[in-house]
């Protein structure tokens, strides 16, 4: 699964990062009572995409720190699970990063690294998590987590950030010889992109597909989230009273060959769920943590994304 947790912070100030806003002295009040209320509600999010059960991997945006993801394992209702995790600070002055939960039964990193997306005539932004694991069949799966820069400041303004990013990710497939596909190599890209199906980044540079009709090619990039396209009534981000998909779930055609792993008939799902949702005026949107400086006991601006994987 991959989820935008909509500023899930700790209640301290980093030294270095501009988090000042929560802070239990700031106009959000962010208190540790607060802080903790956010992550269990966060480890419910997790728990329901596992349909109240345990997700093997689970992709987080808007982490903090390594702080957050160790209370996030150990001291709410996902203790049990034992996940483990992959984290590192990155560069981007709000203090806000990616980072990955992982059973170490059901995956096992063997290669792990951080792209750094050099934006231009930008601030640093944040780090693209790329991990290659094995998983208890043997085969190996290459998972890519991003959170793209915002579309604060205009869309046309800001694309050529996003377009950077697309290239970073298209340069380290390119360098993994992953495009080549020496054997199965298996894809999965996820996150929370600020870019919809039709734009330039994912459309154009990497070449994704949403055409989810068989035969698959094993050297393309597929978007599981196709049949949300074009819809009005649902989405995972609602902007001006519009949905819209801005988390993406993209695979390699190797995983919708139907061979010795592959995406499930279902295939990526949104959480479109009651709980995660509240009424507004042109009928439900996202129940978010924050409107303004006001906090609520909401969740995200975002909804979650997951699939299931079979291995045959």
């Amino acid at each position: 699964m991959s989820y935008n947790c909509e500023n899930l912070f700790d209640y301290e100030h980093d030294e270095g990062k501009e988090d000042y806003e929560y802070t239990e002295f700031s106009a959000k009040h962010w208190t540790k009572s607060k802080y903790f209320g956010k992550l269990y509600r966060t480890a419910s999010v997790i728990a329901r995409c596992g349909e109240w059960g345990d997700v093997g991997i689970v992709c987080l945006l808007e982490i903090e720190n390594e702080r957050v993801l160790k209370d996030l394992i150990q001291n709410t209702q996902l203790k049990k699970a034992g996940y483990s995790y992959l984290h590192k600070e990155s560069d981007d002055q709000r203090g806000v990063d990616v980072a990955l939960l992982y059973q170490p039964d059901k995956f096992k990193p063997i290669r792990t690294d951080f792209i750094k997306a050099y934006c231009k005539n930008s601030r640093p932004t944040r780090d693209i998590l790329l991990t290659t694991g094995v998983l208890p069949s043997g085969d190996s799966l290459t998972i890519f987590v991003n959170h793209w820069p915002s579309r604060y400041g205009g869309e046309v303004e800001t694309e050529s950030k996003r377009i950077d990013c697309a290239y970073s990710i298209l340069n380290k497939i390119d360098s993994l010889h992953v495009t080549h596909f020496y054997g199965d190599n298996n894809i999965v890209i996820v996150g929370d992109f600020n870019d919809y199906f039709d734009n330039k980044s994912l459309k154009e540079v990497l070449n994704v597909s949403v055409d989810l009709q068989p035969p698959y090619k094993k050297n393309k990039l597929y978007n599981l989230m196709a049949k949300y396209r074009n819809r009005d009534d649902i989405g995972t981000h609602k902007f001006q009273g519009q949905w819209g998909v801005l988390d993406h779930v993209i695979v390699s055609g190797s995983l919708l060959d139907g061979k010795r792993l592959e995406v499930t008939e279902d295939g990526a799902q949104i959480g479109f769920w009651d709980f995660l949702l509240e009424k507004d005026k042109t009928g439900v949107a996202p129940k978010r943590s924050f409107k303004g400086d006001c906090t609520t006991n909401g969740f995200s601006d975002h909804l979650p994304v997951y699939l299931d994987l079979e291995i045959k």
